[in-house]
């Protein structure tokens, strides 16, 4: 499982990138209500185990892609 963070405008927002077996476990889904109860907008992007680490480095990268375009 991978958590990321931002804060736009004062508004929090956490994506999570995990598979559907990491969805499954209690410990996930405590720290999801811990984040719904902390008042962030959460994204939960699921994927299967053999593309984790690729589709995590293109969100990377197009996160950073969209940070250098913001003024």
């Amino acid at each position: 499982m991978q958590i990321t963070s931002n804060e736009i405008s004062n508004t929090k927002y956490r994506q999570i990138y995990l598979t559907e077996e990491e969805l499954e476990k209690q410990e996930t889904k405590e720290i999801i209500e811990k984040y719904k109860k902390e008042k962030y907008h959460i994204a939960i992007f699921i994927t299967g185990k053999e593309n984790y680490p690729e589709l995590l480095k293109k969100i990377v990268m197009k996160q950073v892609e969209l940070t250098d375009n913001v003024c």
